[in-house]
């Protein structure tokens, strides 16, 4: 009797193990797996829209079940925080990797490159490097145009202490502090580095994330940032610029912590930056031979309220442009900023635009000098 028993819930287990799934399974389209934050595998088709035969279908139909069979969104969040809290790696094998204390760092191949000091730059090329700086300050110079590059640094850089212990550096040099030496010892650049200052503000503030964005710094280190490079500016011309202090802004403490792969949550509660009084408003203008650009790599604010009519023009990235540019138009009447590898279009930028100040900001992991070495022949021809 008592093995009939065992026989029977052997039975009904397999039977639930393999109808469960089955009875589960995902019919509907285009449904998107908030745990893996993608669309999942559309059901496959016996004939193409032509009405031939679907030669893939078969493996088309695997790659249906093995996204869509029931209890699969379950199972892959059970792994996903197996993987997490039992062996401190994240289970989808992305860019990100945890930390000693699981804080979150982005680093792909040339991240950990970068952070080991395994692509530094050659004397010939850091050479290279300053010349073909020193010729478009002095281009801009010549048109009565001031010009400024600034060093965005990587989370890795600022808080080595949560980059994984296994990654092992070489060195005290990296190829960004190479390039930022060279620049202030080789050239008449105005170079400005946030590193030192967002090492030592990090005692009191968070400058950048444990779990938050771990690709940028936080809305407390741009903003420190941003007052660094107003005042080098504002250095050169006599306080002519508004400084936004932060009694400027409403800061609230904010959850901003990341949700990973596998719907995993973690607070980190940091502050939220929101100007009291915007001045500034955004743009529509479109420039005709910018209009590929448009609304992706270029934005332009104007500001009637500042005492000046001076343009602001800067080539940067997702630093400047998803923290700061609208910070630095309540100090200027209009800012153009320009998102990516353009610096080849700077004597077209600058004739259309006619700026009174060039910024060049790069992220540390954005190496562009060579597309201003690529720039600075253009305006030598």
């Amino acid at each position: 009797m008592f093995k009939k028993i065992l026989r029977m819930l052997f039975i009904v287990s397999f039977c639930s193990i393999i109808g469960i799934p089955l009875i589960t399974t995902n019919f509907q389209q285009d449904k998107v797996s908030e745990s893996e934050n993608r669309k999942l595998t559309a059901m496959p088709k016996l004939h193409n829209d032509d009405g031939s035969l679907n030669e893939n279908f078969t493996s088309d139909l695997e790659s249906w079940i093995n996204d869509n069979i029931g209890l699969r969104s379950q199972m892959v969040i059970s792994n996903a925080k197996i993987q997490f809290y039992g062996f401190n790696v994240l289970a989808n094998n992305s860019d990100m990797l945890l930390g000693p204390n699981q804080e979150l760092n982005y680093a792909t191949n040339d991240i950990i490159a970068d952070y080991q000091h395994e692509d530094l730059k050659t004397q010939d090329k850091l050479n290279q490097i300053a010349s073909s700086y020193q010729r478009v300050s002095d281009y801009l110079e010549q048109r009565g145009i001031q010009f400024y590059y600034f060093q965005c640094w990587d989370k890795q850089s600022i808080y080595p202490e949560y980059f994984p212990k296994t990654v092992k550096q070489f060195g005290d040099v990296s190829k960004t502090d190479q390039i930022i030496a060279t620049l202030k010892t080789r050239t008449t650049v105005d170079v400005i580095s946030s590193k030192e200052l967002l090492i030592d503000a990090k005692k009191e503030y968070d400058t950048y994330s444990v779990w938050g964005d771990p690709t940028h710094w936080t809305q407390r280190g741009a903003y420190l940032g941003y007052r660094m490079l107003m005042e080098e500016i504002n250095a050169k011309n006599q306080n002519k610029y508004k400084i936004l202090s932060a009694n400027d802004y409403n800061i609230e403490i904010t959850d901003q912590g990341y949700t990973v792969f596998g719907g995993i949550h973690k607070k980190d509660m940091l502050e939220d930056f929101e100007v009291k009084d915007p001045q500034a408003y955004l743009s529509d203008e479109e420039p005709r031979f910018l209009s590929e650009w448009a609304n992706k790599s270029r934005t332009i604010y104007y500001n009637d309220k500042v005492d000046n009519n001076d343009t602001l023009l800067i080539l940067g990235d997702s630093y400047f442009d998803n923290f700061l540019y609208d910070d630095f138009a309540e100090s200027f009447h209009r800012v153009v900023f320009i998102w990516g590898d353009y610096a080849e279009k700077l004597e077209q930028l600058v004739d259309y635009y006619q700026p009174s100040i060039v910024i060049n900001e790069n992220a540390e992991r954005c190496d562009r000098t060579e597309v201003m070495i690529s720039a600075s022949y253009k305006l030598s021809e």
